[in-house]
């Protein structure tokens, strides 16, 4: 099947080809591991990372961000283009809170700005690209004018009609069909690089100093939460469990994870502290997972991009609330 682009219109009269069919429609299979499996390695990694230090953990979410952007592209079925915005505007965000002095979560803000104007004019030369590409489309010379088959002078053939300019629809295209392509890209672009800056609040919490609670254990403490939620609950899923008591069994899970990685054991960190930093990963994890469970409803993607999907978005979409707590939790 030929990949078509988010929006992409495909030829006059035609509609977007169903995804029924692709490989991953049906998840009852050896598919249905992929996603806790592969929640389980990121999450995993940037707990080690995080643990390590604040460079690792700046390695791992790099990573983690472009495999998303990847997976985000496949999913929507975006340009290629629009994957290296989202891959490349989500690793700069790392970056601009790794070099400021106070490593603040805010000093992301610039890059999302600035990821805004890059996507507008990357969708600007889109919707040009899309509208030159249209070929000339041939008039038989039967069906011209009268008059104009009368003349002597007139040259037998087709008649070509002019080639279109950029902004002009093309004769025989639907309406607004660059339009319709340059806004779905645009939606995917700014919706993938507002998601995966998100997950820089990881990084921002490991490395900005000041907080009641020690820095590195929080932020493993919110990592662990959000990625235990989400693996339990597939896995429970997995074996016939509804949504609803895996998703709480998740959660809960998550939670006794975070107070046993505080405790009289831990260096400086209280149960109350990593409970709370695990719950709050937890509980928008859960929710960021139930959405993607319940999008499992409309024609599937590839497996691959569904388990990467999986296993970073809830990471990313808890790392502002993991962030908040971590930053302002009495010690």
């Amino acid at each position: 099947m030929a990949g078509v682009s988010a929006g992409d219109p495909g030829s006059p009269g035609s509609t977007l080809p169903s995804r029924d069919g692709l490989p991953g429609d049906d998840e009852s299979g050896d598919a249905a591991w992929l996603a806790p499996v592969a929640a389980v390695v990121a999450a995993g990694l940037a707990i080690a990372a995080a643990i390590l230090a604040t460079w690792a953990l700046a390695v791992v979410l790099a990573a983690e961000q472009v495999a998303f952007a990847w997976a985000w592209g496949r999913v929507l079925r975006c340009s290629p283009g629009t994957i290296g915005l989202v891959a490349a505007w989500s690793v700069l965000a790392d970056v601009a809170v790794l070099v400021t002095h106070r490593h603040t979560y805010g000093s992301a803000a610039g890059v999302v700005g600035s990821a805004v104007a890059a996507v507008v004019l990357y969708q600007l030369t889109l919707r040009r690209a899309v509208t030159l590409r249209v070929r000339p489309v041939a008039v038989p010379a039967a069906s011209a004018t009268p008059a104009a088959s009368a003349t002597p002078a007139a040259s037998p053939g087709p008649a070509v009609s002019p080639t279109p300019t950029a902004g002009t629809p093309a004769a025989g295209a639907p309406p607004g069909a660059p339009a319709t392509r340059v806004s779905a890209e645009l939606v995917t672009a700014l919706g993938g690089i507002s998601l995966g800056a998100l997950a820089t609040g990881y990084l921002a919490l490991r490395a900005e100093s000041g907080a009641p609670n020690p820095a590195d254990l929080m932020a493993t403490a919110g990592l662990l939460g959000a990625g235990t939620a989400v693996a339990v609950a597939r896995l429970l899923g997995w074996a016939g469990l509804a949504w609803a008591p895996a998703g709480v069994l998740g959660v809960l899970a998550a939670a006794a994870a975070g107070a046993g990685l505080g405790g009289p054991g831990a260096a400086s960190l209280s149960a109350t502290a990593g409970l709370a930093a695990a719950a709050a990963g937890a509980l928008v994890a859960a929710l960021v997972d139930r959405t993607l469970v319940r999008a499992r409803d409309e024609p599937a993607p590839p497996p691959a991009s569904a388990a990467l999907l999986a296993a970073v978005l809830p990471l990313a979409c808890a790392a502002p609330l993991v962030y908040l707590v971590g930053r302002h939790l009495p010690g």
